[in-house]
């Protein structure tokens, strides 16, 4: 045990330089987002204080960067950066940005009347703010629904750079693929992940194209409420491992009230082959003349709102423990209205939240194993399928380090990471060579051969497990054994 404060012992009224917290506002990829003021100003505006999880972590630094470069209305002012020092040798970044008064895209969308005139201006407005990041050769890399507020005039803010680069950019971890939310990986990078999975060595680069086919999954999951394939909704993972996708069918297919014109404009950003893909400046000039032109049609509702709403209220949430946070989300605005939640009185909430992330963990690790013969055709390259066909749009959360990964990774609180390692690690994983082990750096831990990551500090990356304070992968043996039946000929 530590006396050391952590960002998440943060109390409303704590210091943090010359910022005073008034409230727990969210959470970001790397950090606590809280709501504060300037504490010799108690009248000023508030913003939003991030706090780095990890000491001297080098990731806010790089989103201090990017934001003072990035001035643009869809993305927050950088106002501040410095460092909290919860002892002499734990010094936590931070940064102060603009405070967003809005909602996350969807949330938004499920309690507003957002017509498609109003969804194809967001869209808009994302795309203007990345053709200015990728004008200066940057990166997003989680551009997502979490990662956009929209406040009441309309106006769209992409948030989070905490997973953002830029060409000649040092990078900062050592994992197979960068930072980022599975259901919004283009089929290039699932490609890549699907063939590469096993070699320690390879990274994926990813490019302006995967930003923009994040846009795409963001705005067609805005217009139909679905993901499409690649992506699925979180409780369809257990459903999805086992058969492949289907084709993705247009969004105006699903919602005829999208119209042709959004619905090609998306089509266009999801295209197969990255160079097929609408760059974002074509996509903001694009969506906002469309936007103009649509007739008075593109005025009616995408869908019934879940419930009214004249306003949506500010509440601040409590500063909760760490022992106590849930699956984190990007720095946000205060939290929407509380809901109604009926919890199981047999089994209390506290034992089910810590329960929950090892169980998912385990669902995910039943599935990892896939041989490359059982490999389903919509992950097949290009070049490799015989009908001469293009592919569909297809990838699946069948690999155990994606349904892991939209749960259990760099983004979520240590105390879960380090929770679920050290729990996983008390057995081999399937496929995991055992003793004897031979190589560099190869340990043997609770009867199982693990690689030691020299040089890299948690967060450990996707295919990285938390053990005593350092990151190791899994040393293993030659064959793996096959999830799913092999498909029928």
């Amino acid at each position: 045990m530590t006396d050391t404060p952590s960002p998440a012992s943060l109390m409303p009224g704590a210091l943090v330089g010359p910022w005073r917290i008034e409230g727990y506002a969210g959470r970001g990829s790397y950090g606590l987002v809280f709501r504060a003021r300037l504490a010799a100003q108690p009248d000023s505006p508030p913003v939003a204080l991030k706090v780095a999880v990890f000491p001297g972590d080098p990731r806010f630094r790089r989103e201090a960067t990017l934001l003072e470069k990035l001035q643009h209305s869809s993305v927050p002012r950088l106002l501040d950066q410095g460092e909290w020092h919860a002892s002499a040798d734990a010094v936590h970044p931070y940064i102060a940005m603009q405070w967003i008064h809005g909602l996350p895209l969807y949330e938004w969308a499920r309690h507003h009347p957002v017509s498609p005139r109003q969804a194809l201006l967001v869209v808009a407005q994302i795309a203007d703010a990345l053709a200015l990041l990728h004008q200066m050769e940057g990166l997003h890399r989680d551009l997502k629904g979490d990662n956009i507020l929209v406040d009441a005039q309309g106006r769209a803010v992409l948030i989070d750079f905490g997973s953002g680069t830029w060409k000649g950019a040092p990078p900062l971890t050592q994992s197979l693929m960068p930072p980022n939310t599975p259901e919004y990986r283009s089929p290039q990078a699932l490609r890549f992940h699907w063939k590469h999975w096993d070699t320690l060595e390879a990274r994926y680069e990813p490019t302006a194209a995967d930003d923009l086919y994040a846009l795409g999954v963001t705005a067609y999951k805005l217009v139909t409420r679905v993901y499409p394939p690649p992506g699925t909704s979180p409780e369809d993972i257990k459903q999805r491992l086992q058969t492949p996708p289907p084709r993705r069918l247009p969004a105006q297919a699903l919602n005829s009230r999208v119209g042709p014109e959004f619905s090609a404009l998306i089509e266009r950003m999801l295209a197969e082959v990255p160079q097929q893909r609408a760059s974002s400046r074509e996509v903001a000039e694009e969506g906002m003349t469309t936007a103009r032109q649509l007739g008075s049609s593109a005025n009616a509702p995408l869908f019934t709102v879940d419930r009214p709403t004249a306003a949506v209220p500010c509440v601040l949430a409590p500063v909760v423990p760490a022992t106590h946070l849930e699956r984190p989300t990007a720095a946000a605005p205060p939290a929407a209205p509380a809901r109604a939640h009926i919890e199981s009185p047999e089994f209390p909430v506290g034992l089910r939240s810590a329960l929950a992330p090892i169980l998912v963990l385990l669902t995910a690790l039943s599935v990892v194993w896939v041989s490359h013969a059982d490999r389903p055709a919509w992950l097949t390259p290009l070049e490799e399928q015989s009908d001469g066909g293009v592919a569909p749009d297809g990838g699946t959360r069948g690999l155990g380090e994606d349904a892991l990964a939209s749960r259990v990774d760099a983004q979520q609180a240590p105390l879960v990471a380090r929770v679920i390692s050290e729990n996983l690690l008390k057995q081999p994983l399937p496929g995991q060579r055992k003793p004897p082990c031979r190589g560099e750096d190869v340990e043997v831990i609770h009867g199982a051969c693990w690689i030691l990551r020299k040089g890299v500090r948690p967060p450990c990356g996707d295919d990285g497990y938390l053990w005593q304070g350092a990151c190791y992968v899994p040393l293993l043996g030659n064959a793996r054994t096959p999830t799913t039946d092999k498909p029928q000929q």
